[in-house]
């Protein structure tokens, strides 16, 4: 089925659609679940991310777009005026972050431009008052107006800065891990990617600090576990970029996508830098540690 046939349908239809294929995956995963854990837990999320996304184009499906070769982004009228330069932004970030990528997306990739804080917070239920410029989201990627957040008058100011720095390499990143893994991957793992791919396309890098003391670092289970509600924020982003600088340092880049692939056929993240690097996760995060305030 074509990615926006669904617009087209009727929504008592488009429901039942829905309805129909959550009952199989369910069933399947139940079934497969006894057979292969692992592979039935990934199988499950592949179909509950596509049931989201269907939902997302439904659900914008009378919003304004502009459609190309690799993207949809979908907007309100008040944002009419920038919506050619966030696809543009898309359409430029995609190569050099796909790059780095082993597999190739299939289809477009809906983006979803909110107008302001409270529409993008309303869409996952946050406080309006969060501070994010975008979110990926199964399979979607949702960006908040840059009319919010960029004071420039002038148009090409106002593109390079969105560019340089604005969220879509970072989402894009962030949807290309999860498309090659399965959404098999920590949440430190796939910030520090994402980050790290930022770096090396737009330059940005959020602000840095450096860090004196073992003492000051939260532990890679930490940030797996409660990395939203982590008191120092600033901290947990830095700690997964560098935590990836230290990585790709030690071993080399080619064992960062190796990894990858890995968590793609299934292996948690403890065998997947057993079987990469040759070392557990404890003595990685112990050689981090000592990277970190050599």
């Amino acid at each position: 089925m074509d990615n926006f046939t669904l617009s087209a349908m009727s929504s008592g239809l488009v429901l039942q659609k829905l309805g129909k294929l959550l009952f199989v995956a369910v069933m399947l995963s139940m079934v497969f679940f006894v057979i292969q854990p692992a592979a039935a837990k990934s199988q499950a999320y592949k179909i509950f991310r596509e049931l989201s996304r269907y939902k997302m184009i439904w659900l914008t499906r009378d919003w304004d777009e502009i459609q190309g070769s690799k993207f949809i982004v979908r907007y309100t009228p008040q944002d009419s005026s920038i919506a050619a330069m966030v696809f543009e932004s898309a359409e430029k970030s995609y190569e050099p972050v796909i790059r780095n990528f082993s597999g190739q997306y299939k289809g477009k990739i809906l983006v979803v431009i909110y107008p302001n804080k409270e529409s993008l917070g309303r869409s996952f239920g946050w406080a309006s008052d969060e501070s994010a410029m975008g979110v990926y989201w199964a399979g979607v990627i949702r960006v908040l107006s840059p009319s919010i957040w960029i004071k420039e008058n002038d148009p090409e100011m106002l593109k390079e800065v969105f560019y340089n720095e604005g969220p879509l390499a970072h989402e894009l990143t962030h949807l290309l891990v999860d498309y090659e893994t399965g959404g098999n991957y920590t949440r430190w793992f796939t910030e520090g990617i994402a980050q790290y791919i930022e770096v090396k396309v737009t330059g940005y890098r959020i602000d840095y600090r450096s860090i004196d003391d073992y003492d000051e670092l939260y532990s890679l289970s930490q940030m797996d576990r409660n990395f939203d509600s982590l008191y120092d924020q600033n901290l947990a982003y830095i700690q997964s970029l560098m935590a990836i600088n230290c990585l790709v340092e030690y071993y080399g880049e080619k064992s960062l996508w190796d990894i990858l692939r890995k968590l793609g056929q299934g292996q948690s993240m403890e065998f997947a830098f057993k079987n990469v690097l040759g070392v557990s996760m404890e003595q990685f995060e112990r050689d981090f540690n000592q990277w970190v305030i050599k």
